[in-house]
């Protein structure tokens, strides 16, 4: 990680790692521009590149901190609960990442898009660190204990569809120009119950 940025002001530190994840999730490497990175950051240029020498530093930068970010929130959440039932987990993982939307509303976008950008040409170097969230996410959800009627298979559907929910709805909000915390966590958490509810 770049020990140089961590002493930098807490304000310009989030506006700059925000800035930069609108843009990267919303235009890819190749298409990114620094001119529309520090017009979304508010910040100088120089600034920019004092504490990232290119976009290429930047961009694996943000790989790295959004994963390790998410993962800190996802394992605060969890807790030391030990294995939790499935539906109860779900309901975790929407809170862990409303709060991670809430700091940082492109973070999983910007994961997203980077784990599939092959416009960029050490991608392996990137999967490396946005596959930490994503396995661990897996991970936890596989060790979940099931309700006696649900198969493994139908967990891993509800899982691709929840996921795509989390997205779909975090895309609505970034789309009318804010994230809402509790809009969204009301959303999702209708679906889970949902879907709780057809293993009753």
């Amino acid at each position: 990680m770049n020990e140089k940025f961590w002493d930098l002001n807490k304000i310009k530190q989030r506006s700059m790692i925000g800035g930069a994840l609108k843009v990267f999730a919303r235009d890819g490497f190749r298409h990114a521009s620094t001119d529309e990175i520090v017009l979304e950051a508010g910040i100088s240029k120089g600034l920019l590149f004092h504490y990232f020498y290119n976009k290429t530093g930047l961009y694996e930068f943000l790989a790295e901190f959004c994963a390790r970010f998410a993962l800190v929130e996802l394992d605060s959440v969890i807790g030391k609960a030990g294995i939790l039932p499935y539906f109860e987990l779900q309901r975790r993982i929407t809170a862990a990442e409303c709060a991670v939307m809430s700091r940082y509303p492109y973070l999983f976008l910007f994961l997203e898009r980077a784990a599939s950008d092959n416009s960029y040409e050490n991608l392996e170097d990137v999967l490396s660190y946005t596959s930490l969230y994503t396995e661990r996410r897996s991970a936890v959800l596989k060790e979940s204990v099931l309700p006696q009627t649900m198969s493994p298979e139908d967990a891993g559907k509800i899982s691709r569809l929840l996921g795509l929910a989390r997205k779909d709805a975090a895309l609505g909000f970034l789309e009318k120009g804010s994230f809402d915390p509790e809009g969204f966590t009301a959303g999702i958490n209708d679906l889970v119950k949902f879907f709780e509810n057809m293993y009753i």
